[in-house]
């Protein structure tokens, strides 16, 4: 085969990666949008939950009416009402297993699944270049190719000209991709960011209210632990 026509093959297939690292970008950029919107909750309706809950659970002891609460609309999708859910399923396993809980539940099943796709937008980002790099190696080494046949052509200047313009070609368009990619990148982790600090201070009201509901339930023979006491700071809880 023409090592010409190879290094033109190889040129096409590195557009054809970029482009379907472009659109994997692009795809898991909206997925983490959707993800966050769906679980952010602004502060008057997250205390509206908590009220709910507060009045179903503390009031009237209907834990279960309360997690159903949890997992109907408005609230399902929230990150908020998915750490109350297992607070609640728990509450009789005490304050401090609730917190190893929330660690586990905040980790695995609400902040991973978005922290994945922002990786994945991350690496479109990074090996888009690295691409056009590539595309500009495979471009060179048909230039330098064509100069070495060129006795032996019939326009060795239109040839070193189209290796040359394939590698320049390849690095614009893996750059073009990747600083939007970038951008949203960093947009992105600035909302996840966002989205941890917001659910770390509304759910300081639901750990408050668990410290009442365990003093509350403690046998009085053991005495009430101080409605303070161990509740440290939810910055603590979640991971950062």
């Amino acid at each position: 085969m023409d090592i010409s026509l190879l290094l033109t093959i190889i040129g096409y297939a590195i557009y054809v990666a970029q482009a379907l690292l472009a659109i994997w970008g692009i795809y898991n950029s909206v997925m983490v949008y959707r993800g966050l919107g769906k679980r952010s909750l602004d502060d008057a309706r997250a205390g509206q939950l908590l009220d709910q809950v507060a009045a179903l659970v503390g009031k009237a002891g209907q834990t279960r009416e309360a997690i159903d609460l949890c997992n109907r609309p408005p609230y399902w999708h929230t990150t908020l009402a998915q750490l109350v859910t297992v607070g609640l399923q728990n509450l009789k396993r005490g304050l401090a297993k609730i917190k190893q809980l929330l660690v586990m539940e905040f980790h695995t099943r609400v902040i991973s699944a978005m922290e994945n796709r922002l990786a994945s937008v991350v690496t479109a980002a990074k090996l888009a270049p690295l691409l056009g790099l590539l595309g500009t190696v495979i471009g060179m080494i048909g230039a330098f190719g064509n100069v070495g046949a060129g006795e032996r052509t019939a326009d060795p200047g239109s040839q070193l000209a189209a290796s040359i313009a394939l590698g320049l070609w390849t690095t614009a368009v893996g750059l073009i991709i990747a600083s939007p990619l970038m951008l949203l990148a960093n947009d992105l982790q600035g909302r996840l960011r966002l989205l941890r600090d917001n659910t770390e201070r509304q759910l300081q009201g639901f750990l408050e209210f668990l410290e009442q509901e365990e003093a509350r339930r403690a046998p009085e023979g053991r005495g009430a632990p101080s409605p303070r006491a161990g509740s440290g700071s939810v910055r603590a809880v979640l991971p950062r």
